[in-house]
């Protein structure tokens, strides 16, 4: 039984991407895969990370109209500390496509990160 505002398919708040105490390695990329994302306006959430160094951890979506690209809009988000430093930002990203694919494309080093992306709908 659905609760009563996921009557409306896409009425609810979707957990897309949750990772608790991930690691990437240093030059290393991690695939998080796409999504249908043609019920939601935008996504929130959060990314947090410890020792990212200054060129940071980057994490990418890319929205497309058909499953697999090609792409139309690619946008990154970069998170950067100190050496021994954790830090973090809030995500609100806005969606422009019916399948989004997330992605971390570079880490500067070996970090652990905790990552969560929700799919949001219309506010």
């Amino acid at each position: 039984m659905p609760r009563t505002f996921e009557i409306i398919t896409g009425h609810g708040r979707r957990p897309l991407v949750t990772r608790v105490t991930s690691q990437v390695s240093q030059g290393g990329s991690q695939d998080f895969g796409q999504f249908e994302t043609d019920r939601y306006s935008r996504f929130t959430g959060f990314l947090v990370a410890n020792s990212v160094g200054n060129t940071g951890l980057v994490l990418r979506h890319r929205s497309a109209i058909q499953s697999g690209g090609p792409y139309q809009v690619t946008s990154s988000t970069t998170v950067t500390s100190g050496a021994t430093a954790f830090s973090g930002t809030v995500l609100d990203l806005l969606n422009y496509g019916r399948f989004t694919y997330f992605d971390i494309i570079s880490v500067d080093s070996t970090t652990t990160y905790s990552l969560i992306i929700n799919g949001e709908p219309m506010r």
